[in-house]
C-alpha cells in the first residue's frame, strides 16, 4: 500500500514537472513572437520613416530650386544631410542624375540614425513650369465653343476659363479648367478623360512679347515691316523684308527672329509688324511679331503666285512624330532635336486666302502640317478664312506640338449628321502633343510669370 503510494507521488511529480515545461516553452515562445512582432513593428516604423527622410530631401531640393540665393548642400553616404536640424533623427544625401534646362532627375537616399542600414531611395523628375507642358491651352474659351464628338485632345489641355462639353470627346491627357465644366444640354454628353479632370488655380497669362524683341535686338534678327520667312532643310533661313530680294542666313545664334511694325488689319500692310512662315525647320528657333504670324503653304518669299512652290506648312528636317490613335502615345523620331517657336503679339492664323500680288487668290492648301509651339498673346491661332477655304472637301490641319492662345479661334465649320461629325469648310483637327516639350522649349520661349519648379514624376529605386 506504501508502495503503491509513493509510486503516484512520483508520477504526479514528473506530471508537475511536465506541465511546468510546458508553460515554459509556451511562455519563451510566447516571449520570442511578442519580441519578433515588437522587432517588426520597429523596423517597419523605421522604414517608413526612412522614406519620409528621403521625401523630405527631394522637398528642400525643391525649396532651393524656387527661392532665390542661397547654397545647396547635397550631403553624400559620407557626410549626409541631418533631418530634422533640431533634434535629428533620420539623415539623407541628394544625387543629380541629370540635370538641363528646365528639368532636372533628383535622387534621395534616406534613413534612420536609429538604423542606418535601412535606406529607401526614391528619384524624381522636377520640371520648370511652362506653356508647353500643354498641347492646348486657351486663356478664354468663347461661350459658343466647345469639344465635340470628333475632338480628340492628345496630351495635357488647360484652359483658364470653362471647358465646354458638347459631345463625347476624347482627352488623353489631364484637362484642368480654372472656372468649371460645362456640358450642352443639346448633346448627349459622354465625354473620355483618359487622365482624369480636375479644377485649378488659374495660370498667369502674358501681355506681350517684348523679351523676344530684346533678344533679336541684341544677338538674333530684328526685321520692321511685313517680313517673309522660308525654312530651309540645310539648317537656313531665307528672308524677305517688305519689298527687299531674299537674303539666306544661318539660324540667329540666340534662336529669336523678331518681326517688328505697326499694328494693323491688312495682313498683307508692308508697315506691319507681320511674319510670313512655311518651310523645314533643321536646328532649333523662336519667331515672334509685334502684330501677326501666318502659317502659308507655300513659300512666301516668293510674291508671284503664278509660280507657287508648294511647302504644305511647317515641318521638321530631322524630327518626326508618330500617333498611336489609340492609346494617344506619341513616339518622336529621328535625332529630336529640331523645335520652332511661333509667339504672335496678336494672331497666328493658316493663310487660307490673298498672297502678296493678289489678295483675292485661294491660298489654301488642302492639308497644312505645323510643327512647333504656337502662343497668339492677346489673339487666336485659328483659319483666317474658316468659313470658306479649304472646301469641296475640306482638309486636315495637322499640328505636332503645343497650341496657346489667348481665345480659342476656329479653323472649320461643322454639321452633325446622324450622329456623325463632319467637316464642311477649312480644316479638320488633328492636334497632338510633341511630348519633348514637357521638359524642353523653343529658344527663349515665353514662360508664366513667376513660373517656378515642381515634382513632375518620383518613383522609388
Amino acid at each position: 500500500m506504501l508502495a503503491s503510494l509513493n509510486s503516484q507521488k512520483g508520477t504526479a511529480l514528473i506530471t508537475v514537472i511536465m506541465a511546468m515545461l510546458v508553460v515554459m516553452l509556451l511562455g519563451g515562445a510566447a516571449l520570442a513572437l511578442v519580441t519578433s512582432q515588437t522587432k517588426t513593428v520597429i523596423g517597419f516604423e523605421q522604414d517608413i520613416n526612412a522614406l519620409h527622410v528621403a521625401e523630405a530631401g527631394l522637398h528642400q531640393y525643391l525649396w532651393y530650386m524656387n527661392k532665390e540665393g542661397g547654397t545647396l548642400n547635397l550631403g553624400s553616404e559620407q557626410n549626409p544631410v541631418l533631418y530634422p536640424d533640431a533634434a535629428p533623427r533620420g539623415a539623407f544625401y541628394l544625387e543629380e542624375v541629370q540635370k538641363e534646362t528646365g528639368r532636372v532627375i533628383v535622387r534621395s537616399t534616406g534613413w534612420m540614425l536609429a538604423d542606418p542600414a535601412s535606406k529607401r531611395v526614391i528619384e524624381a523628375v522636377i520640371v520648370r513650369r511652362t506653356f508647353t507642358e500643354y498641347v492646348y491651352f486657351s486663356d478664354d474659351d468663347p461661350e459658343n465653343i466647345w469639344w465635340s464628338s470628333s475632338d480628340r485632345c492628345y496630351g495635357p489641355y488647360h484652359t483658364n476659363s470653362t471647358l465646354r462639353i458638347a459631345g463625347s470627346p476624347i482627352f488623353y491627357g489631364r484637362a484642368t479648367y480654372a472656372e468649371g465644366l460645362e456640358y450642352n444640354p443639346s448633346y448627349y454628353n459622354n465625354p473620355q478623360f483618359r487622365q482624369g479632370h480636375a479644377k485649378v488655380s488659374k495660370i498667369p497669362f502674358p501681355s506681350n512679347n517684348n523679351q523676344l524683341k530684346t533678344i533679336a535686338q541684341n544677338d538674333g534678327y530684328l526685321y520692321n515691316g511685313r517680313t517673309s520667312i522660308k525654312l530651309n532643310a540645310n539648317g537656313t533661313v531665307t528672308i524677305r523684308n517688305k519689298n527687299s530680294s531674299p537674303v539666306t542666313r544661318p539660324l540667329p545664334s540666340e534662336g529669336v527672329i523678331y518681326v517688328n511694325g505697326t499694328m494693323s488689319s491688312n495682313m498683307f500692310d508692308i508697315n506691319a509688324g507681320n511674319a510670313f512662315v512655311s518651310g523645314k525647320l533643321n536646328g532649333r528657333l523662336t519667331i515672334a511679331s509685334s502684330n501677326d504670324i501666318y502659317i502659308t503653304g507655300y513659300d512666301p518669299t516668293n510674291y508671284n503666285f503664278n509660280q507657287p512652290e508648294a511647302t504644305d506648312g511647317i515641318s521638321y528636317q530631322n524630327t518626326g512624330f508618330i500617333l498611336n490613335e489609340t492609346t494617344g502615345v506619341v513616339t518622336v523620331t529621328g535625332s529630336g532635336q529640331d523645335m520652332l517657336g511661333l509667339v504672335a503679339q496678336k494672331d497666328i492664323g493658316i493663310l487660307t486666302r490673298g498672297w502678296f500680288n493678289n489678295p483675292n487668290t485661294d491660298s489654301a492648301r488642302r492639308n497644312i502640317t505645323v510643327h512647333g509651339a504656337i502662343m497668339a498673346i492677346t489673339g487666336s491661332f485659328k483659319n483666317t478664312h474658316y468659313d470658306r477655304y479649304p472646301t469641296s472637301p475640306a482638309g486636315t490641319l495637322t499640328v505636332r506640338g503645343s497650341i496657346i492662345q489667348k481665345t480659342r479661334g476656329a479653323v472649320g465649320t461643322f454639321n452633325q449628321s446622324g450622329g456623325t461629325i463632319v467637316t464642311v469648310t477649312g480644316y479638320a483637327k488633328n492636334y497632338a502633343y510633341d511630348p519633348r516639350m514637357m521638359y524642353d522649349n523653343p529658344p527663349h520661349f515665353l514662360k508664366p510669370e513667376n513660373s517656378g519648379w515642381e515634382i513632375r514624376s518620383w518613383t522609388e529605386r
